[in-house]
């Protein structure tokens, strides 16, 4: 059996490197920060663009200082999610009207994401770039018009379903995959008349594959792990990876630490395998990063454990998903995590022009197609 060279690198082990797992919070903070510092004064890495395509932030004084940290250019987060029930229309009107709030209060510091022009001025100008949506079409309330109407009020990306069954089809954890339905054919049709981002991260694997073939433009894994590293119904097999590469679309990896691997705490090289195994699989051009956490980290959204699982219950996650205290990866669950992605992804092998790729350049690619 042949061994490819990051799968070469990967078996020799990290031992020494400065943020390994064996590492203090106060070392691998301070390892992060000075990576930061390093890409910040490295004239090679300062034009790179990076993108968190499923993330989120906050403002004021402590969150730009976390996104100054982070080396961001953009990030997509999601709106109307929690509520009761939730993904609800109301409160994705509601926060969508907040979000205008936040974009016109901050004219200075945010950008909202309509077109890829966007995201260069924001690298331009030093500003972060906001790319809203939502992670369900439950908010379309089976209304086909409502897909334009949220279009016009800013969403540029929607996921099909969450973990279950809605009116389009079902979610990866629904006990029977039904496909899409015919309303979901036609809403995948109006997105990409649009120009509209169709993500299919939580979709199941029949959903997923139906939406590729039905979708004349690419579609992402904004946020997902691979199955063959972790047998987890929210990640997604060979078939799928395959399937999504063949049309041009970009799978972005999370950091979530029970999607990541089995263990009780996966690691920062846990993560790294899932880069390396789309890469080895279909190749560079269609992997990405989508953390699925707070620029700042899961313990800024959720300091102390009950308070994750006080937010997480509305969702009735299945056992199967494995949701799990921490959800986090100790060395990634800080604003740098970006840097140090970055900086890994170089020890294992990877060539510059790859990490540009991976950290941003993928689905910026994806992005400008779609967006135009």
């Amino acid at each position: 059996m042949s061994v490819s060279r990051r799968s070469f690198v990967r078996g020799a082990g990290m031992a020494g490197t400065a943020v390994g797992l064996g590492a203090s919070k106060h070392v691998i903070g301070q390892a992060a920060e000075s990576m930061a510092t390093a890409r910040q004064s490295d004239p090679t890495r300062q034009d790179d663009i990076w993108i968190d395509a499923l993330g989120g932030l906050r403002f004021g004084p402590e969150g730009f200082d976390e996104i100054e940290r982070s080396g961001l250019t953009m990030i997509e987060t999601t709106l109307g999610a929690p509520g009761d029930p939730p993904f609800g229309y109301e409160q994705a009107v509601q926060d969508i009207a907040s979000w205008h709030g936040i974009f016109n209060r901050y004219p200075h510091r945010v950008i909202h994401v309509r077109r890829v022009a966007d995201i260069l001025e924001a690298k331009r100008t030093g500003r972060i770039a906001v790319m809203i949506g939502f992670q369900n079409a439950t908010h379309l309330q089976r209304d086909l018009a409502n897909v334009e109407f949220f279009y016009n009020l800013g969403i540029r990306q929607m996921q099909l379903t969450y973990n279950s069954l809605n009116a389009l089809g079902a979610g990866c954890t629904e006990r029977v995959d039904v496909g899409l339905s015919d309303f979901g054919v036609e809403v995948v049709e109006k997105m990409n008349e649009l120009g509209m981002i169709v993500d299919v991260s939580h979709t199941g694997m029949r959903s997923t594959m139906d939406a590729i073939e039905v979708s004349s433009a690419p579609v992402l894994f904004t946020h997902a792990n691979c199955r063959a590293l972790c047998d987890n119904p929210r990640c997604k097999t060979d078939e799928q990876i395959r399937a999504l590469a063949a049309h041009g679309g970009v799978m972005g990896i999370t950091t979530v630490n029970f999607f990541v691997s089995k263990k009780p705490r996966s690691t920062l090289d846990d993560f790294i395998d899932h880069i390396a195994h789309v890469a080895d699989l279909v190749g560079i051009d269609y992997v990405g990063i989508g953390t699925d956490s707070s620029i700042g980290g899961w313990r800024v959204s959720f300091p102390t454990e009950q308070a994750f699982w006080d937010f997480h219950e509305q969702f009735h996650f299945k056992p199967e998903v494995d949701v799990r205290w921490p959800p986090f990866i100790e060395e990634l669950d800080r604003p740098e995590k970006m840097h140090i992605i970055a900086e890994r992804l170089e020890q294992r092998g990877f060539s510059g022009g790859e990490v540009a790729q991976v950290m941003g350049g993928n689905f910026l690619r994806v992005y400008e197609e779609i967006l135009g």
